[in-house]
């Protein structure tokens, strides 16, 4: 998770797009993210927001958003509100809606910011509380907004995305470590306590997140891991 920091390269360029925002039109938190070649975000960058809700909704909730990136990738908006991609009448059955409700979410804006015609970043407005949700005067406003955001943050978005960093879970690293002996699936097992199938879900994780399809890619780009770890540390 990323925060402003005043000497980043792009960080007062953002800030200033983050102050007019909050001049312009009342909300309750702001938060501005980059999106990858797979259509996630990453980087955030958030302002008023607690991090127990980012937190939250990241770990449990940024799959189901009805605003997420991935989602919008063949929207023709550049403005999207919870609103309209979720309708109040639809709620009841998302999966969504419990953290709405946990955070008394009552609407957000989304506003794309695209190159070449794939959305690279956003902002999300979010509105909570006793707040009305984005009314149609105030889209208008946004829309006319867009191209001055688009602007001013032009030359970070015209650079290519930077690789969001590969986490592993716990259960994970111990995969990994016994794997770097050259163990096999049913040593792994039996050093963690865990099923044959278990570790053979570990490993598809693994193979997804390091966007390999074998074990020997996968020993690979461990070994190129730890080297890049060993030279940061030195």
């Amino acid at each position: 998770m990323a925060h402003l920091l005043a000497d980043a390269p792009v960080a007062k360029p953002l800030q200033r797009c983050l102050d007019v925002l909050q001049d312009v039109l009342p909300h309750s938190a702001t938060a501005f993210y980059r999106v990858d070649r797979q259509q996630q975000p990453h980087d955030f960058v958030l302002r008023h927001m607690p991090q127990e809700l980012h937190q939250h909704y990241v770990a449990r909730y940024m799959g189901h958003d009805p605003l997420h990136p991935a989602r919008l990738a063949r929207q023709p908006l550049d403005v999207v509100t919870l609103g309209s991609a979720l309708p109040v009448s639809q709620r009841a059955t998302s999966r969504y809606t419990p953290f709405l409700a946990s955070n008394r979410l009552v609407d957000v804006a989304e506003i794309l910011l695209r190159r070449q015609g794939r959305v690279v970043a956003a902002f999300s407005l979010l509105r909570q509380g006793r707040m009305p949700g984005f009314a149609d005067d105030e889209l208008r406003v946004l829309h006319g907004l867009h191209g001055l955001l688009d602007m001013a943050l032009d030359s970070m978005l015209s650079q290519p995305c930077p690789a969001p960093a590969i986490v592993l879970t716990e259960r994970e690293q111990a995969v990994v470590m016994l794997l770097s002996t050259g163990a096999c699936n049913k040593t792994i097992a039996r050093e963690l306590n865990m099923g044959l199938a278990t570790v053979k879900t570990h490993l598809l994780h693994l193979f997804r997140k390091f966007d390999v399809s074998s074990r020997t890619a996968l020993a690979h780009a461990l070994f190129v891991r730890q080297q890049a770890e060993q030279h940061l540390r030195q």
